[in-house]
């Protein structure tokens, strides 16, 4: 197996963890305006980029809105969707240990039934594509960021393979929230567990055996959630 160099941190990223802090502490609250761009430069020390980039992922996750020449607001929450407001609430307190648990509960409910799902209503082509996937994350087990990108995929791809808009839509937002805990779980439980489970759910799902993918589906959830459970309780006491 290749040696993969490891990715470092964006400091873009970091830019954007001590913003949202901000937001969760209360420090920034909803309608506020934020500092220019100039500003932030200067507080945080770090290129204009660096910060259009950290703005640019605060909006992709509808935490700020930017409106040119007027600059960049910390969304009000009454003025936008029931589903948006839902969601903003989540991922500005997903730090929480509480949030983490719903999350991986929502997982657990939605995920195992995904399965079954998607065994029975996939088609060759879509098998093929979970196996290529499956592989990749294999070869990626020298590198933990890649791996969990893999393993992430896998578990978006079957939400795909349901064929059901609607699930659909919840992985796509869901992920969003999840994915910068996956490296931690990773670490946490390491790549073998994740290995095994998911060569055995995909052989199960080839086999077009839909009750075993969804109890192994079951069995690799509680595994996971236990893990990032694990992670999060680490990551406060640092």
């Amino acid at each position: 197996m290749a040696i993969q160099a490891i990715e470092r941190k964006k400091v873009s990223d970091e830019v954007f963890e001590q913003i949202k802090g901000m937001i969760v502490s209360g420090n920034w609250k909803p309608g506020d305006k934020l500092p220019s761009e100039k500003e932030l430069t200067e507080l945080f020390g770090v290129s204009r980029v660096t910060i259009r980039e950290a703005l640019k992922k605060l909006a992709s996750y509808n935490i700020i809105e930017t409106s040119q020449g007027r600059g960049s607001f910390i969304r009000n929450m009454e003025g936008v969707s029931l589903f948006d407001n839902v969601m903003l609430s989540v991922y500005v307190n997903s730090a929480e240990e509480s949030t983490i648990r719903d999350m991986m509960e929502f997982r657990g409910i939605v995920e195992i039934e995904s399965v079954y799902l998607a065994t029975q209503r996939a088609t060759e082509e879509d098998f093929q594509k979970l196996r290529e996937n499956y592989l990749k994350m294999l070869d990626a087990r020298g590198n933990i960021h890649l791996f969990s990108k893999y393993d992430l995929e896998f578990h978006k791809y079957i939400a795909k393979m349901t064929k059901n808009v609607v699930l659909i839509k919840c992985y796509s937002v869901i992920w969003d929230f999840l994915r910068e805990y996956f490296d931690r779980v990773v670490e946490t439980i390491g790549v073998e567990k994740g290995s095994f489970y998911h060569g055995e759910i995909l052989r199960a799902m080839e086999d077009r055996d839909a009750k075993k993918a969804r109890q192994l589906m079951k069995e690799h959830l509680a595994a996971t959630s236990k893990g990032a459970l694990e992670s999060l309780k680490g990551k406060l006491k640092k």
